[in-house]
């Protein structure tokens, strides 16, 4: 009776897992690189696009209109994703920073609920406990970086052979720079419209052009993964998300805190749970790791990011108060809070302008870099020229926009006396941030403070190097001198 009993539970179970593995939602995260909110037909940001299966995406899912990265930076970006961290809690501030300990991510908390956990492409940290999927090129500066999903739907295969649900993140390199990818003849320049914010130019222009036609191949990895699903019957219950990553690397845009760098695009498709809708929620990336453990039936951790189930089933649109934005690189330093209106943007008194060597030399290769050279040209007899650039390189102590009214921000109410009340308010919301995260300002240069820690340490080897010589000269002489003594 105890063999027949035993059988009957192992053979319940065997019923069971099939079932609780497909309870379970899989995840797909299509994640792009260094592509601002404005890039997407979708979002209507009055720029000339071409992405049909991003914004059909849209039509299925949940669209955030209020989803910010905490910094324009890779780095920041990525960590914050896979850890729902943010930068004054893993030290990860600019490209330029590592992270302040090993904290545990996306992977760590998906495999405990019994996940397989993959990652395809780019990665900017120790990935180590996603399983590496071969397809999407690795290195965001190849000039011609190739995709392909047949190690994906291995992948996926693969955790269906073991009854077990999927978690797999594709990290394009689209729209990363240099722009070698993609049909620019697909926007002609006198299609493309220029930013309000940007000096309008025929150098500029391209440089919006090609990076448009890179963010068109980055639409057709997204249709691709969608018919991926779609063949191997898991769309109903596959998560997919798509993120465009932070800002196009243009001015203004990545290594910025305007909306252009830290505005991004999220949409969250689950079909049968979700409705399809636009939340106008405020959300952060350091939400979606919270967000895919509660939706595995997990615990979820405690983070900086808080889940946003509630949001995405349109019970709640008050997610968070504002989002919190840093800006921190080669000395430069600022912090930013963004709500559903407002932005406001504390930049405090400190020797360094604005200045970003990649774009700002004037050795730079770089096709944005060229785009910043033709301002500088244009400005010398161009007064409305020469003030874009002052925006941006002599920025004031406070700004205060209407980001609704203003989505570009170009018109900033901190220099109007009507709005100090404003100001005075949101200045205390983020000094309070900041309090709250320990958060501080730092003008230190991350990349130069390596470079002189690296050169005091070989400037002690080298002074140990001849230390050691001189030490060895001594013994040297000593030893001649006894042999002489002995000789006599």
């Amino acid at each position: 009776m105890f063999k027949g009993l035993m059988a009957g539970v192992a053979l319940a179970a065997l019923c069971i897992a099939p079932v609780l593995a497909e309870e379970k939602p899989n995840f797909v995260i299509v994640l792009g690189d260094d592509v601002s909110w404005s890039s997407f037909g979708c979002v209507d940001g009055g720029l000339y696009t071409r992405t049909p299966h991003i914004d059909k995406l849209a039509t299925q899912g949940v669209r955030f209109a209020n989803f910010s990265c905490s910094g324009a930076q890779c780095s920041p970006t990525r960590h914050e994703l896979y850890t729902g961290l943010l930068p004054p809690t893993s030290g990860v501030y600019s490209n330029g920073n590592k992270p302040a300990g090993n904290y545990k991510n996306m992977a760590h908390y998906l495999k405990i609920l019994g996940y397989n956990v993959g990652l395809t492409g780019k990665t900017h940290f120790d990935t180590s406990e996603f399983e590496t999927v071969s397809g999407f090129t690795v290195g965001a500066n190849e000039n011609a970086p190739t995709w392909e999903l047949s190690g994906v739907k291995q992948f996926i295969e693969t955790a269906q052979a073991g009854e077990k649900p999927f978690c797999m993140v594709i990290a394009s390199v689209h729209a990363h720079h240099p722009w070698t990818i993609g049909d620019v003849s697909n926007f002609p320049l006198d299609k493309m419209v220029v930013p309000p914010h940007m000096v309008d130019g025929p150098v500029t222009r391209e440089a919006l052009a090609i990076h448009a036609a890179e963010v068109e191949d980055l639409d057709n990895q997204v249709g691709a993964t969608m018919k991926l699903l779609d063949e191997m019957n898991l769309s109903d219950n596959t998560v997919l998300i798509f993120l465009s990553e932070q800002g196009t690397a243009m001015p203004n845009g990545k290594w910025s805190v305007y909306d252009y760098g830290t505005k991004a695009l999220c949409l969250v498709r689950w079909p049968g749970k979700l409705k399809p809708a636009v939340t106008d929620a405020v959300a952060m990336y350091c939400d979606i790791v919270p967000t895919m453990v509660e939706m595995a039936g997990g615990e979820v951790p405690v983070v900086d990011g808080k889940s946003l189930v509630s949001a995405l089933k349109g019970e709640t649109s008050d997610h968070r108060e504002h989002a919190y934005i840093v800006n921190q690189f080669g000395g430069f330093t600022q912090r930013a809070i963004r709500d559903k209106e407002y932005k406001f943007i504390w930049t405090p008194e400190q020797e360094n302008d604005y200045y970003l060597s990649v774009l700002m030399d004037p050795k730079s290769g770089k096709f944005f870099a060229k785009a910043w050279r033709e301002w500088l040209e244009i400005a010398k007899t161009d007064p409305d020229a020469q003030a874009k650039i002052d925006r941006i390189v002599k920025q004031p102590e406070f700004q205060l926009f209407n980001i609704q009214k203003d989505p570009w921000e170009v018109d900033n109410l901190a220099e109007n006396p009507e709005y100090a009340g404003k100001v005075a308010e949101m200045h205390a919301r983020l000094k309070a941030d900041m309090e709250r995260l320990n958060d501080s300002f730092s003008f230190v240069d991350p990349k130069a403070a390596k470079k002189a820690q690296n050169a005091s340490a070989e400037e002690n080897a080298n002074a140990g190097k001849k230390g050691n010589a001189d030490k060895k000269s001594r013994a040297e002489k000593k030893a001649e001198r006894k042999k002489k003594r002995e000789q006599k």
